[in-house]
């Protein structure tokens, strides 16, 4: 089978498409025919080896961890998936996962049965960032009904979602990102809308219950201080975990700040899924590439600028 190996950590073009062994499954594991695999931004960190995750990979590798696609065999042990089923889910996270490949080997507790009324780009784009966008809301946040939340870069792959998952919960959202995002962010349930290169977010919101951050540094050290004391910020990139001035300043405004990472969970995939079916959320895909171009796929991902999520088709 192909598949896009890393023989060594670097930059997007380290990404080589190779022939390999197919792989065999145990007694407890599926076999899915790929159909396609999302791209975020911690895959693009681990192929270039900043990433923590990137010491527990032993190369040469084949990353992926956001898969869909169709069960090709089924373990002796395994029960609720059968063969030729469209599934999609996060494999092997936060391990190396096996996804950048015409088939990949999943724990079934990972997966869940793909809607009939979403794409396999869509369903690819959806596991990583929907799950860390649903814990941010729904664990370290706890957002609730009548709360305003920010959530910097809205547009994003969490950010979008997250936006999707506060509106559910009733809450009051802030988006910040540029102009050409506006009409998007709106349309999916933005309350206000902050263009960050024309204002400065910190000027117009303050009082705030929760904030969400995907960026670190300066950006969170503003949104701190629109917090009212008692709210809760998280910030997601984790190279700026325990900032020393963003703890000094939480300490200062008397508000909370966690650094959270996305845990796989058999339930909330599942609870995604029928969000995703009865039309309660959107995936924006914003660009589709074919395998043999996957080292571009990455390439777009770390431009910072997509809106929604990258996606590689693979067969």
């Amino acid at each position: 089978m192909k598949a896009a190996i890393i023989n060594q950590f670097g930059d997007a073009d380290e990404l080589h498409i190779e022939q390999v062994p197919k792989p065999k499954i145990n007694d407890s594991q599926v076999l899915i025919k790929v159909v396609a695999v999302g791209i975020n931004p911690v895959d693009t960190k681990v192929r270039a080896g900043t990433s923590g995750m990137s010491k527990i990979i032993k190369l040469p590798a084949i990353l992926g961890w956001d898969v869909s696609g169709i069960i090709e065999a089924v373990g002796k042990k395994v029960a609720g998936f059968n063969i030729g089923e469209s599934v999609f889910g996060c494999i092997g996270f936060p391990g190396p996962g096996n996804g950048y490949a015409e088939f990949a080997v999943a724990d079934p507790q990972l997966l869940a049965k793909k809607p009939n009324n979403i794409s396999f780009e869509e369903a690819a784009a959806v596991p990583i960032v929907g799950l860390t966008a649903y814990q941010a809301v729904n664990e370290q946040l706890k957002v609730t009904a009548g709360q305003k939340i920010l959530i910097q870069a809205a547009a994003g792959g969490v950010g979008h979602l997250a936006v999707q998952f506060a509106k559910i919960n009733g809450a009051y959202v802030i988006g910040t990102a540029s102009d050409k995002n506006e009409r998007f962010l709106k349309s999916i349930g933005v309350d206000e809308f902050i263009d960050y290169k024309k204002k400065k977010f910190e000027t117009v919101v303050s009082g705030l219950d929760a904030v969400l951050d995907s960026i670190g540094g300066d950006v969170l050290y503003r949104s701190l201080s629109c917090l009212k004391p008692g709210g809760v910020a998280v910030c997601l990139p984790s190279y700026t975990k325990d900032d020393p001035k963003a703890v000094k300043l939480a300490k200062e405004y008397g508000v909370k700040l966690t650094w959270p990472m996305m845990h796989p969970d058999n339930v909330q995939i599942n609870r995604i899924a029928e969000m995703l079916e009865h039309k309660e959320l959107k995936v924006s895909v914003d660009k589709i590439f074919i395998f043999d171009q996957i080292a571009w796929a990455h390439k777009a991902v770390e431009t910072h600028n997509t809106k929604g999520k990258v996606v590689v088709r693979i067969n």
